[in-house]
C-alpha cells in the first residue's frame, strides 16, 4: 500500500470546476480511507477551496483539514531538502518564483497561520515528503506529458467510442490547436529562458492569457482569468475543458515524478479522457478470483456525513480505520484467501461502525473492488483502450478509489433513498484515485 495519495482537490486551478461540497467530500473520503494525503507545497498558499473549507468550520472549532494535518495525515511535498516547516517553504518559493509572483492568495491569507500551525504540528511526528532529485524534473515531466497527450493531430482513439462524447472532445480539440501547440512552445521557451527546465504551468497560463488580451505585466493568471477573457461562450466552453486537460496532465506528471497514487477529485466522463486507459469501468465484472475480489458494504450518504463533527471523523479514522488499513497492507503483501477474508471483515466492520455512529436513516452502497496487477500503469498512459469510453460514459455513479502499488481498491458510492433502492446521481462526475508507479 503506497504511503501517499496526491490530494489534488486543493489545486486552485480546479477551483472553477469543482464545488466546495466536492472538496469537502473528497477530503473526507481521503482522510477515512487513504494512508496519507500528499499536497504540493504551493497548494498551502494559493488554494481558495482550502481557504473556504477552513472558513466553513464552525466558530471556535478546527476544520477537518487542520485536524488531519495535526495527526500527520496531510503531508506537504517540499522541493528543498533543507525545508522542515511551512514557513521555510514560503521563503524557498519566494526565492524560486520571484517577488512579482503572487504566492499567497488573498483568500488564504486570513487562514495562513492556522493552516501552517496544523501542518507544522504534524511534521513534528511525520517526516515531510521531498521531491525526488533523480530522473526528469517536474517541469521536464510536465512538458513530456503535455506533448504525449495533447500535441497530436487527432484526439485519442478511445475518446470516440461514444458519439456524443466524441463530438464534444473533437470540438475542443479543433478549437485548442493553437493552445496545444503555439502557446505550449511559447511557454516552454520562456520557462527555459528564466533558467528552469521543461514547462511551467504558470507560463502556459500566461501565454494563453496574454494572447487573449490580459496585460503582459500580469504574471499571475488563473484559469478563471483566462475564461473571463474569452470572446464568446463557445470559446469559453472549449477553454474550460482544455484547461482541465492541462491540469489533469499536471497532476498525472506529479504522480509519476513523486511515485505516488494520484487523485482526480472530479472526472467528467463526457469531457475528459486523460485517465481512460487507466481507470476500471464501473460496469466491469468483478475481478477474477485469482486476481482479487469484490465486496459490498453500506455507508452513510456523503452529503450528510461531510457535515459531521471533524474531530469525530478523524477519531473514527484513527480508532476504527486502523484495523482496515492493517488488514489491507497484509493482504497486499500476501494475497491469500485468509487475508482476503480479513480485509472484507475489517472493511465491513469499519463501515458498519461508521453507519452505527451516524444513523441518518439513509445509506449508500459501497462496492470495493480489490485486485492485483503486475506492473505500473504509467507506461501505458497513451495506449488505446478498446471499449472504455462506451462503458463509462453516461453511467450514473460517484466513485472513490484507492489504488496502491500493484493493488487496486475501488470504492463506488450509490445514492440510495432506502436500503436496496438505488437512485441516479445528479451528475456524471466521478472521483478517481489511480495507483502509484512504485
Amino acid at each position: 500500500m503506497t504511503e501517499y495519495s496526491l490530494f489534488n482537490s486543493a489545486d486552485d486551478c480546479l477551483s472553477y470546476s469543482i464545488l466546495e461540497s466536492t472538496f469537502d467530500e473528497s477530503l473526507m473520503l481521503n482522510v477515512l480511507f487513504q494512508e496519507r494525503l500528499l499536497l504540493h507545497e504551493a497548494y498551502f498558499f494559493n488554494s481558495t477551496l482550502l481557504a473556504s473549507h477552513v472558513e466553513r468550520a464552525k466558530m471556535g472549532t478546527p476544520s477537518l483539514f487542520e485536524l488531519a494535518a495535526r495527526r500527520g495525515l496531510i503531508v506537504p511535498a517540499f522541493r528543498d531538502l533543507k525545508t522542515q516547516t511551512m514557513d521555510q517553504a514560503q521563503e524557498v518559493m519566494k526565492a524560486t518564483y520571484g517577488g512579482s509572483y503572487g504566492l499567497m492568495n488573498p483568500r488564504m491569507q486570513p487562514f495562513r497561520d492556522r493552516v501552517f500551525a496544523a501542518v507544522n504540528t504534524g511534521l513534528e511526528t511525520t517526516r515531510p515528503f521531498y521531491w525526488p532529485n533523480s530522473g526528469d524534473s517536474l517541469g521536464e515531466g510536465y512538458e513530456k506529458t503535455i506533448r504525449e497527450l495533447l500535441q497530436t493531430e487527432h484526439p485519442p482513439e478511445y475518446s470516440s467510442h461514444n458519439p456524443e462524447r466524441e463530438l464534444q472532445i473533437q470540438r475542443v480539440w479543433e478549437a485548442s490547436k493553437a493552445w496545444r501547440f503555439e502557446y505550449v512552445e511559447d511557454a516552454a521557451e520562456r520557462t527555459k529562458a528564466k533558467g528552469a527546465l521543461g514547462l511551467q504551468r504558470l507560463e502556459l497560463f500566461c501565454s494563453i492569457g496574454w494572447a487573449l488580451g490580459i496585460p503582459r505585466d500580469i504574471v499571475t493568471i488563473s484559469p478563471e482569468d483566462i475564461v473571463a477573457h474569452c470572446p464568446d461562450k463557445e470559446q469559453a466552453l472549449a477553454m474550460r475543458v482544455f484547461l482541465k486537460w492541462v491540469t489533469q496532465c499536471y497532476h498525472l506528471n506529479q504522480a509519476r515524478c513523486f511515485g505516488t497514487a494520484i487523485n482526480f477529485p472530479v472526472y467528467n466522463i463526457d469531457q475528459d479522457f486523460i485517465i481512460d486507459t487507466l481507470m476500471r469501468s464501473p460496469l466491469d465484472l468483478p475481478p477474477e478470483p485469482s486476481e482479487g475480489f469484490r465486496y459490498e458494504v453500506e455507508f452513510p450518504p456523503l452529503d450528510a456525513l461531510v457535515k459531521a463533527d471533524a474531530t469525530e471523523l478523524v477519531a473514527i479514522r484513527t480508532d476504527l480505520g486502523a484495523g482496515y488499513l492493517f488488514a489491507l497492507r497484509r493482504w497486499q503483501r500476501e494475497p491469500s484467501i485468509d487475508n482476503q477474508e480479513a480485509v472484507k471483515a475489517s472493511l465491513g466492520n469499519y463501515c458498519d461502525q461508521i453507519c452505527a455512529r451516524y444513523n441518518f436513516g439513509v445509506r449508500q452502497v459501497l462496492l470495493a473492488d480489490m485486485s492485483k496487477g503486475s506492473r505500473s500503469p504509467w507506461a501505458d498512459v497513451v495506449r488505446t483502450a478498446v471499449g472504455i469510453g462506451s462503458a463509462v460514459t453516461g453511467t450514473p455513479f460517484g466513485l472513490f478509489s484507492q489504488l496502491a502499488n500493484t493493488f487496486t481498491t475501488l470504492y463506488k458510492y450509490y445514492r440510495v433513498k432506502k436500503l436496496g433502492a438505488r437512485l441516479r446521481t445528479k451528475q456524471q462526475d466521478v472521483e478517481v484515485t489511480l495507483p502509484s508507479s512504485a
